[in-house]
């Protein structure tokens, strides 16, 4: 049985994910009132001053009034009550899982701020009609609520989040108007994001309606900041936000004294190995969650997959790069000893917890390893790695079957210790079933507790008629049939969810996937979730989703066999979702995945915030879709997973070379037309990554099939990027040949702003080949092309002046280009642009010397070392060389 309170939002109680029905009136208050102080004692005589909201009829009365309505609450809960009574008052008894409040403050408390802010599901009990009850109990959980958007908020510019953010802090800004820290962080935003003169505005809204309604100033924060706006002074945000990653433990962990204490005296490596559901990961995640704050720098978790029935066991280097990812590293090497190499730097000085979860070898491990005594490393796996222990010191831990006490403990949790001191015998046989094993007790636990009445020794010998085979590795007790036992007492609609949940290719998933999945509607695939859940045959490892134990999916695959209709079903959802995810991010698509075939309604975004969300969310689930697809021969479905996930790579640097997995395994898929796009496309990221013949190869490819398709604007765009990977690698001549080849096809289709940006490139090669007469005809001729624009774009107005800056700088027209250049590089760090104003402050610095202007050439220059040691070490060091001998 599962229960489910929600208070934030419209007061709900969901069983076994069904609503259960609460009276409006004094009743909903009740629940309401005892609900928001959870697990406390509320005193009689406040209950009484809430319910008649300060005035109530003579005391006798009320309180008789009172237990009538604590009645009726019970009654309307039925199996979901938790009310019980105490000396003085009444307590709503619940777990922590339960109530949506604790798990919003748990989710607080550990950091993980965006799970805690995604619990609000509206106005705090907003169909509760109590005006006392949102006069003094609501605005304090609303308070709860800002902080918590607050930090959710300040991690998220940390992370380089920017133009994302906008539309939901103007929302905010709007209903909470005298929120400081929100308009802080709308003016971040915008700045961030290019607009400066937006974020200048919105500090002068703030001023205007702080003055008119409480006569002060906006704080000295706030001022600052509006300062270094006004300064271009703003520095980027990159900060690392503190990993904190491990999943929901089980819930009613018990015993395993002795193997708890052995994880708390060991040191550096400890593998924890046993059967499958015996409980590995269970005691390593109760164990990992109890002592997480004794690591400051954060916990990661990896299911390494080890031993899932249906993918291989995840690639070390994947692991590795997934580790990266979430220690915030940017740039992830494509080859994998470089990613080990970069994974133990990262780790060395760090105090860190390291979960990985069903290993299925000591070599999937061994490679991600650190060199650092700070960081723990806990193992799971269903095989001893004796190479650990013998090679590199490791603590083996043996998990065994739970003992007859700790399994009838089990037992008694979800049953009560009278069902089970009634029927001892029964107790007895349910244990040596179950063999012990925790899963094969909990399945079976959950499913009796649905029957209160009914004895067990009439579900024991339902089991006994059980007759299956029993997995390999389950040595000789059957505890295949508690799963076979469990799954035919299932309705035919939760039965066939079950089924059909082996079918999604990756780890876990939501409800609305699941629909898709099964065909059914999201309220109908979440009652039936919640049923599989209520049973045990579903697990929830974080608030929304959910997944399958390996023995289960296992059990599930063999029930389901191989249904193509409800994996079409899933890839299309998935594909149809990621595109509105795109079209959100940017409202032009040349490739779309067309009309949908197997029936699904793909999720809809309200925002790029909550679209670049879902991508990250659900990263691992479309890189599976996709193999998926292409096994099937689904070619153009797999070929749209990269075409659209490529918008959102910039938000998600660290995953490029899966991202290039991706486009690899699609390259033999689609028109001539979408494989010139996908090509363009894979070139860029072979060139960010360092993969330059590939990109080459990638350009000269894709360039091909996309003039063959006559496609002339996507032919401009990629020999403009062509152009400058040709200047990266030192090609100037060949990048200057691209560059006007590029602008005669722009001016041939008569798209003026790619010509304006392939005449800038033409001025920027010839400047760097010495040839500064012709580049400034060149960039003057851009600058025409520019300011001609119906929509004038300042960022590449900006770019251009930077590259006519240098020119006149070269000449030696040091006071022309001065001109230029301060108010480009100004431009420039508004935009964001860092490149482009690290090389406008370089040349701003140069023409500074030469004009003698000493103090203003070295702010320039300090500016420009500071940009450029986030971009270019190399030139970092040379200008630091000059700036040291100008000083």
């Amino acid at each position: 049985m599962s229960v489910e309170f929600r208070v934030l939002g419209p007061l709900e109680v969901l069983l076994d994910g069904e609503p259960v029905a609460v009276p409006a009136g004094q009743v909903q208050t009740l629940l309401a009132v005892l609900l928001l102080r959870p697990n406390q004692l509320v005193l009689v005589d406040e209950l009484v001053d809430r319910l008649w909201d300060g005035a109530p009829p003579n005391a006798d009365r009320a309180h008789k009034t009172l237990h009538m309505v604590v009645r009726r609450l019970r009654v309307a809960l039925g199996e979901a009550d938790c009310v019980q009574t105490r000396t003085g008052g009444y307590v709503a008894v619940v777990e922590p899982d339960q109530l949506d409040l604790l798990r919003f403050r748990a989710f607080a408390g550990s950091g993980d701020f965006g799970a805690a802010a995604a619990l609000w599901r509206g106005a705090v009990l907003g169909n509760v009609a109590s005006d006392v009850l949102h006069r003094e109990d609501v605005p304090r959980l609303v308070d709860e609520r800002l902080t918590v958007l607050e930090r959710r908020i300040d991690a998220d510019l940390d992370s380089g989040l920017s133009g994302e953010l906008v539309a939901e802090l103007r929302s905010l800004v709007a209903d909470h108007p005298l929120q400081e820290p929100f308009w802080s962080h709308l003016m971040l935003a915008l700045y961030r994001s290019g607009n400066r003169a937006e974020a200048l505005n919105a500090y002068q809204d703030l001023r205007t309606r702080l003055a008119e309604e409480l006569g002060v100033d906006p704080c000295p924060a706030l001022q600052e900041l509006h300062q270094q706006i006004l300064r271009a002074e703003v520095a980027p945000g990159r900060r690392v936000q503190v990993p904190r990653q491990l999943p929901h433990g089980v819930r009613n962990f018990v015993g395993r004294e002795d193997e708890l204490g052995e994880l708390g005296t060991a040191t550096g490596v400890t593998v924890v190995h046993g059967v499958g559901g015996v409980g590995k990961t269970a005691l390593a995640l109760h164990w990992a969650r109890a002592v997480r704050e004794d690591y400051p720098d954060g916990d990661l978790y990896v299911n390494l997959r080890g031993f899932d029935p249906e993918v291989q066991p995840v690639d070390p280097a994947v692991v590795a790069e997934t580790l990266l990812a979430g220690l915030g590293v940017d740039e992830v090497p494509a080859g994998a000893d470089a990613r080990f190499a970069l994974l133990r730097t990262t780790l060395v000085d760090l105090r860190l917890l390291l979960l990985l979860d069903n290993a299925a070898s000591a070599r999937q491990v061994l490679p991600l390893l650190p060199a650092a005594a700070g960081v723990r490393v806990l193992i799971t796996s269903r095989n001893q790695l004796r190479a650990l222990v013998s090679q590199h010191d490791a603590t083996a831990i043996g998990l065994q079957e739970l003992e007859f006490d700790a399994a009838r403990s089990l037992l008694a949790v979800v049953l009560g210790e009278q069902r089970l001191d009634a029927e001892p015998e029964a107790a007895r046989e349910i244990v040596e079933r179950c063999a012990g094993l925790p899963l094969a007790l909990r399945v079976f636990a959950e499913r009796v507790a649905r029957f209160p009445d009914v004895p067990l020794r009439e579900f024991v010998a339902e089991l006994r008629e059980e007759r299956l085979d029993a997995f390999s590795d389950f040595y000789d007790v059957d505890v295949r049939a508690v799963f076979s036992w469990s799954y035919r007492a299932l309705d035919e609609e939760s039965a066939r969810m079950f089924r059909l949940l082996s079918v999604h290719p990756g780890q876990n998933f939501d409800v609305s996937a699941a629909a898709a999945l099964a065909g059914v509607s999201v309220t109908q695939a979440r009652r039936l979730l919640e049923r599989l859940v209520a049973d045990a045959l579903v697990q929830t490892p974080s608030p929304g989703r959910y997944s399958l134990h390996d023995l289960l999916r296992a059990y599930a695959v063999e029930l389901c066999g191989d249904d193509e209709a409800a994996s079409l079903r899933i890839t299309e959802w998935y594909v149809h979702t990621l595109e509105n995810a795109a079209l959100v991010e940017k409202p032009i698509a040349l490739v779309r995945a067309g009309e949908i075939t197997s029936g699904v309604v793909p999720r809809e975004f309200a925002s790029r915030f909550d679209a670049l969300a879902w991508v990250r969310q659900d990263w691992d689930n479309l890189h599976a879709i996709l193999r998926e697809a292409a096994a099937r021969g689904w070619g153009r479905l797999a070929l749209l997973i990269p075409t659209h996930v490529q918008r959102f790579l910039v938000y998600n640097q660290p995953r490029w070379s899966e991202a290039i997995e991706m486009f690899e395994a699609v390259q033999t898929f689609g028109t001539a037309r979408e494989q010139g796009f996908l090509l363009l496309k894979l070139a860029g990221l072979y060139s960010d990554v360092g993969r330059q013949d590939d990109a080459l190869a990638c350009f000269e490819e894709g360039l091909r099939f996309v003039r063959e398709s006559g496609e002339r604007t996507a032919e401009a765009a990629g020999l403009i990027n062509l152009a400058a990977h040709q200047e990266r690698l030192g090609q100037v001549e060949a990048a200057l040949g691209t560059s006007r080849l590029a602008a005669e096809v722009s001016a041939e289709i008569e798209n003026r702003y790619m010509e304006g940006a392939a005449r800038s490139n033409i001025g920027f090669m010839l400047t760097e080949l010495g040839r500064h007469d012709e580049a400034l005809v060149a960039i003057d001729r851009a600058v025409v092309i520019a300011t001609e624009f119906d929509d004038r774009d300042e960022h590449v107005l900006a770019r251009i002046h930077a590259v006519r800056g240098r020119a006149l700088t070269r000449l030696g027209r040091h006071a022309e280009a001065v001109a230029v250049l301060g108010p480009a590089a100004k431009a420039l760090a508004g935009l964001g642009d860092s490149e482009y104003e690290a090389l406008a402050l370089q040349d701003l610095g140069s023409a500074l010397v030469e004009l003698d202007e000493r103090e203003e050439a070295t702010a320039a220059w300090r500016r420009a070392m500071d940009l450029l040691r986030q971009l270019d070490e190399g030139q970092a060091e040379a200008l630091a060389a000059r700036l040291a001998a100008l000083e």
